[in-house]
């Protein structure tokens, strides 16, 4: 399974167009425990989007807060190292850092869209594949979040590696056309396939908070494939993994879709929020996944040529934008 992914790397990086897509809680009285108000406190810190493993493995984006910074992309990857300052946002949550303890950043510089990270050699001694993927794709997601940078290029020590320890590639810069948590099975061969990025519900242990979780899955490729109608179908589909909840209903129809100006047109035939789902989770999972694999900033939809009906305060009678964040998680 392992060499088919990695068969899939050069595949993936011209088979799919990516576009880009939990604060602390404060304490309850006006002073903190360093004795700062807490306006002092909101204005020491800045929010940022790191992306972390959840309980089933999953690489995760989640929004936090970081001491403010003018080098916002170093101050992410550091909030990202476990054993350090960012596990504190992360405790009892289910979630953990995705770089080894004791990892340092070096350096980084960004020029032309790619971001250079040079890391110590800690960031690889992982056991496994796995888990150096998975730090792979938590620094690549986090950083290609940010205005300016594209790709990312990781070092080790100073010095560009074909591979990590356990064989993963990084000689070349990564882009989020490479996919997040990449679905390979068998009965898809990587020559004759399109990679899809779909949002999927994720849980927490105790069930008390539910997040969207990016997954690649790799289908069958089909001549002058409608990518809209593709990614809805897929979601409708719901996940192949378990630890992953569907949004959609699987009877879920699309009747029609158009995009002009990057806004994508969806008109479906029945209802499109299912009972007991959540609305923003739902809209959001179609906006993200749309923004992904067609490149549209915005969905309009409609069900029966006028306005879906949902709970949540969702006001869907004009086109819904990319949310700039999401997994705003409360601890």
């Amino acid at each position: 399974m392992r060499k088919g992914k990695l068969a899939l790397v050069g595949v993936l990086a011209v088979s799919i167009a990516l576009a880009s897509g939990c604060s602390p809680k404060t304490t309850s009285s006006s002073e903190g425990a360093n004795g700062a108000s807490q306006g002092e406190q909101t204005a020491n810190v800045m929010p940022t989007t790191v992306y972390v493993a959840d309980q089933n493995g999953f690489v995760v984006p989640l929004q936090v807060k970081i001491e403010k910074t003018d080098q916002i992309a170093l101050g992410t990857l550091k909030q990202m190292i476990t054993g350090g300052s960012g596990d504190a946002s992360l405790v009892s949550s289910g979630f953990q850092n995705v770089l080894p303890k004791g990892t340092e950043i070096r350096g980084i510089s960004i020029n032309d869209g790619v971001a250079k990270v040079d890391l110590t050699k800690q960031a690889n001694s992982f056991d496994s594949a796995l888990a150096e993927q998975r730090m792979v794709d938590g620094i690549v997601w986090s950083l290609t979040g940010l205005d300016g940078i594209k790709k990312v290029q990781l070092m080790i020590d100073g010095h560009v590696q074909p591979t990590l320890k356990n064989g993963t590639p990084v000689g070349e810069p990564i882009s989020r056309a490479n996919g997040i948590n990449l679905q390979v099975t068998s009965n898809v061969s990587p020559s004759q396939s399109t990679a899809v990025t779909l949002y999927f519900l994720g849980k927490s242990n105790d069930a008390k908070f539910s997040y969207l979780v990016p997954v690649t899955r790799m289908v069958p490729q089909i001549k002058d494939q409608n990518r809209v109608e593709l990614t809805v179908a897929e979601l409708a589909k719901g996940p192949n993994n378990a630890g992953l909840e569907p949004l959609l209903s699987p009877d879920l129809k699309l009747a029609k879709s158009s995009i002009a100006d990057r806004v994508a047109n969806l008109e479906f035939s029945q209802g499109l929020i299912k009972e007991g789902a959540d609305a923003v989770h739902v809209i959001n999972s179609i906006v993200l996944s749309l923004s992904a694999n067609a490149g549209v900033e915005k969905v309009m939809f409609t069900v029966g040529e006028k306005a879906p009906a949902t709970g949540g305060g969702l006001d869907l009678s004009k086109p819904v934008s990319v949310p700039p964040t999401i997994n705003e998680h409360q601890m």
